[in-house]
């Protein structure tokens, strides 16, 4: 690491030059500005200026001065091999965010919690051009931007590049999500999947109520992976490519074989569909089924497959079947269904029954 009496003040004849060695050991210089501008003293203080930021953000030895936005962006973005490439895009569409509002040629060393809270509020009021073309942003999306900018400038502070995260106070977390969200029962999904045009068709839906996959793992799932004699499957998950294993119910299971008996020579995916329109086609079948509209489609079956196997086994098996932790699954998936309201309140049936007759015959009684 440079220290203060590592850098050493120099000239070349013109021009002031402070000299110290990068995190190779190799021997670097830094131009400080002419002599007839700096007067030896004056390059002295822009000298120890440069080795007190060095102390601090070590990580700028090798490039002799602060990162600029759009150098960290692409620094950060090229080394991220690991994220799903939609993940990636989220990251690179805050990037684009983070420079309409910041400018890329500023030095990430000067910006600090102040502006960054106000570019956080510029994307909620819809300040930021890019993308939104003026509208003011969802309080969702504005989070998922101040999380992903905590994460590249993260890494910064992590290189040393600079001594602190701007964005590591920025709200990153939406308010508690809505869960009045449809309940597809089995009664409704038996009308859905008799409204299919094909056993392909009947295979996604299926897969994703009763097995709650993400739409994109069950369109992406291989006979070779399911498992007959174990009743169970594996799937290798979009976001994390992390591989789980996920049980069969019976229903799912006769539906599988049903597949499987219909399934062409050489044909490797479970659901053999066309993936363009899928939107469009499903309501066309839901409405066909004659089953109300109800927003995100495919995620709701994944959520109501959740929240019926909630109903029967550990929370923690759920949660490894269906592809996430606990928490996540407390928050945004599981929901209180109306099964269990009646159940409770069939405890106190007998009892209210009687406060009711009672109160009925009190008030009688007054009247005459």
């Amino acid at each position: 690491m440079a220290t203060k009496s590592a850098v050493i003040l120099s000239s070349n004849g013109k021009y002031w030059q402070a000299f110290y060695y990068d995190t190779l050991g190799r021997r670097r210089a830094k131009g400080l500005g002419p002599k007839k501008k700096l007067s030896k003293r004056q390059a002295k203080v822009k000298r120890d200026r440069f080795a007190a930021q060095l102390i601090l953000s070590p990580g700028i030895a090798d490039t002799a001065r602060p990162l600029k936005l759009s150098d960290l962006l692409e620094r950060y973005l090229n080394s991220r091999t690991d994220l799903h490439k939609s993940t990636l895009d989220s990251h690179r569409l805050t990037g684009d965010y983070l420079k309409e509002f910041f400018g890329e040629e500023i030095y990430i060393n000067r910006i600090n919690r102040a502006i960054a809270s106000d570019w956080r509020a510029a994307m909620a009021n819809g300040e930021l051009s890019f993308h939104t073309k003026g509208k003011s942003m969802a309080e969702a999306s504005v989070c998922i931007h101040a999380r992903n900018a905590k994460t590249i400038f993260n890494h910064a502070v992590r290189d040393d590049l600079i001594l602190f995260n701007p964005f590591d106070r920025l709200k990153g977390n939406a308010t508690e999500p809505d869960k009045d969200w449809k309940y597809v029962s089995l009664e409704e999904l038996d009308k859905l999947l008799d409204a299919c045009p094909n056993i392909g068709w009947k295979a996604l839906i299926a897969l994703c109520r009763l097995a709650g996959l993400r739409r994109g793992e069950a369109l992406e799932l291989n006979w070779s992976a399911i498992n007959w004699q174990e009743h169970h499957f594996s799937v290798i998950a979009e976001k994390t490519g992390r591989r789980r294993v996920v049980p069969i119910v019976p229903k799912l299971y006769q539906l599988l074989l049903e597949a499987f008996d219909q399934a062409g020579e050489g044909q490797k995916q479970v659901c053999s569909i066309s993936q363009h329109g899928l939107w469009r086609n499903f309501q066309v079948y839901r409405k066909r089924a004659g089953l109300k509209k109800w927003k995100d489609a495919f995620k709701v079956l994944r959520r109501n497959c959740e929240t019926d196997w909630a109903q029967k086994y550990p929370q923690y098996a759920v949660s490894n079947w269906i592809g996430h932790n606990i928490q996540v699954s407390a928050r945004h998936y599981l929901q209180v269904p109306a099964e269990l309201y009646s159940k409770v309140a069939a405890t106190n049936k007998a009892q209210t029954a009687t406060k009711t007759a009672t109160k009925q015959k009190s008030e009688e009684c007054t009247k005459n």
